[in-house]
């Protein structure tokens, strides 16, 4: 008995004794270094730093030139698959009593849903006078909105007078008065028709169907006009408590494309070039972003000396670019960011009179006047100087360098 009283184990002193063997036999195979619970791994990769690359997209790739962007669009519209979503236009009669019962309908959804509101126009034509407002387009203001509905005969009592949007909801106010249907394509795009539209939408015989594209349109209605009903309530003395639009919300997804809503939108505009060129109007007030043709057409109109200057500062500039480190040459996405690769006046006077350009400094600020003009030279204030200035050429290396290479066959 005494010989067996020291060989009992226990669970505690197998689970003791059983692990460390395992990990000696392990570590001394080399396989495993040590042992960290599955909570005390999280906490140490969680407490660790995180590397953030510094490969930026957009330092990458070069931005589009707006006839590099058309071109694209041109060839993709040629390929594009436009998926088409089945309607059933039996949903006119529930819109349409839908609209009768008081309520205004909001359409939501991916896709241009201009036929389909254009048809539906046509079905309740039959029922009262049809309005029908493009808010996408830029320039539709209330007044043209107010003119449309002006034609309704009784609307405006005479030619003269200025029809309001009071005088409006009140004359649809009365009972004897026709029904208006209000269509309104896109009216997010117009938040000033939005506010318009609020003051007409519970008149009683006034019925309103628009559309919205952008995620963001909900946030143009406050709580209070998304709650207001139509009803007995309206009045045409206090204007102010008839401000709300008592919406419907109808999802119309339809994947078709926005042709008729873009068709006014600047599809040049490229929002870094745009946003970046803001910055430079401080100095140089010319709008929207320089290209490549423009940049053409004004040195086909300057003289030969202008020419040389030109072909001058771009052979500098490209040379810095040749010289500088490949990542700042890729994130020069704008013309502060090329600031670097510009040249001091001081040193373009001294290249410029060397190669017998401009003798003096009135002939040398003369010759650049033209390409500030047109925004084809820009400056700025060196940085750690007082009064010297930088001057460059606002354009990417590889497009800089097509225009001197241009400039040098048109030479010779």
């Amino acid at each position: 008995m005494d010989s067996d009283e020291g060989s009992e184990l226990y669970a505690s002193d197998v689970e003791h004794n059983y692990a460390p063997n395992i990990f000696k036999e392990s570590e001394s195979d080399g396989l495993i270094d040590s042992y960290n619970p599955s909570f005390d791994a999280y906490f140490t990769h969680a407490s660790s730093h995180t590397r953030t690359s510094t490969n930026v997209f957009s330092q990458r790739v070069a931005p589009l030139s707006p006839e590099e962007h058309n071109a694209a669009l041109a060839r993709a519209s040629v390929h594009a698959y436009t998926p088409k979503v089945p309607f059933d236009c039996s949903s006119f009669k529930r819109w349409a009593r839908e609209l009768d019962e008081g309520f205004n309908i909001l359409f939501y959804g991916l896709g241009s849903k201009r036929s389909i509101l254009n048809d539906f126009a046509k079905h309740v034509s039959r029922r009262g006078h049809v309005a029908m407002v493009n808010a996408f387009h830029p320039s539709v203001t209330v007044r043209d909105m107010l003119a449309s509905i002006a034609r309704v005969p009784g609307v405006q009592s005479t030619s003269t007078s200025v029809l309001t949007q009071e005088r409006v909801a009140e004359h649809f106010a009365s009972s004897d008065s026709p029904h208006l249907f209000l269509i309104v394509h896109s009216l997010d795009r117009s938040p000033k028709i939005a506010r318009a539209i609020s003051s007409l939408a519970l008149s009683p015989h006034i019925h309103i169907a628009a559309s919205i594209d952008r995620l963001n349109a909900p946030l143009l209605f406050s709580a209070s006009q998304l709650a207001a009903r139509k009803g007995s309530l309206f009045s045409s003395n206090l204007p102010t408590k008839n401000v709300g639009f008592s919406w419907l919300w109808h999802d119309l997804t339809t994947l078709a494309p926005y042709t008729a809503e873009l068709t006014f939108a600047d599809r040049t505009s490229i929002s870094g070039a745009s946003s970046s060129r803001a910055r430079v109007d401080i100095t140089n007030p010319v709008s929207g972003p320089l290209t490549e043709t423009a940049a053409i057409h004004v040195l086909a109109a300057v003289t030969a000396k202008a020419k040389k200057l030109f072909s001058l500062l771009a052979a500098k500039q490209l040379e810095n670019a040749d010289s500088s480190d490949v990542s700042e040459v890729n994130s020069a996405h704008s013309p502060h960011d090329q600031q670097h690769l510009g040249l001091t006046y001081d040193a373009l006077f001294t290249l410029a009179r060397d190669a017998f350009i401009a003798t003096n400094d009135t002939a040398l600020r003369a010759l650049l006047g033209e390409f500030r003009d047109h925004g084809l030279v820009v400056s700025a204030a060196q940085p750690g100087t007082s009064g010297s200035e930088v001057l460059w050429i606002p354009l990417r290396k590889e497009r800089l360098l097509k225009l001197a290479g241009n400039l040098d066959g048109d030479a010779t």
